[in-house]
């Protein structure tokens, strides 16, 4: 990944960061959904440069946070171009600094990561009562094969809303060290879990 935009969140005294992570992430998987390719994936990838997750103990909290900026990375300065931000988010020029496109400083760079979407199931039951209209076991078979299926974690997220169904739902994002990929393919999110952007 050769070049990159950086879009910083301008602090607000009456408006969440919240909020604003929100609106701004939401018009930027429009964006990329724009740009999509016929298997759904695009070649721009972001990073959280001041991403935070330190699991917490039983008496300690975790720390968990996006911070403030949010930087979108791609091989050629023309495919950066292509997806044109700057019209995603013009309604929120006030909340937010966008820079103007810039060369990976690579005598800076510190090494790579992916940012990958942690997709948590919601509910055991639910996860059952689908199972169990394939008709091949019962319900209670279902519910204690779902049982222990992972229903929560504290990774920082976006709350979003669907598009397509207008429903809610938390866009968890995990952080994981990686070394420099060869590949540079992205979920319409700007997410993988295989490829890697650089960290500076």
């Amino acid at each position: 990944m050769k070049y990159y935009k950086e879009i910083t969140l301008i602090d607000q005294a009456e408006i969440s960061p919240y909020f604003i992570w929100s609106k701004l992430y939401t018009q930027l998987h429009i964006g990329l959904a724009e740009i999509k390719d016929t298997n759904d994936k695009v070649n721009i990838g972001l990073s959280f440069p001041k991403y935070i997750y330190e699991q917490g103990s039983d008496t300690q909290k975790s720390k968990v946070h996006l911070g403030d900026k949010l930087r979108l990375f791609a091989e050629c300065q023309a495919d950066l171009e292509k997806l044109n931000i700057s019209k995603w988010l013009e309604r929120l020029t006030d909340y937010l600094h966008i820079t103007s496109i810039r060369e990976v400083p690579e005598s800076k760079v510190t090494g790579y990561a992916t940012y990958s979407r942690k997709q948590v199931k919601t509910n055991a039951e639910r996860l059952a009562r689908h199972r169990v209209k394939r008709g091949d076991i019962s319900f209670d078979e279902a519910l204690a094969r779902y049982s222990n299926v992972i229903t929560t974690t504290d990774l920082p997220y976006i709350q979003m809303k669907s598009l397509t169904s207008d429903k809610s739902f938390k866009l968890f994002i995990k952080k994981q060290p990686a070394e420099k990929s060869e590949t540079q393919v992205f979920s319409t999110y700007g997410l993988s879990s295989v490829s890697s952007v650089p960290e500076f």
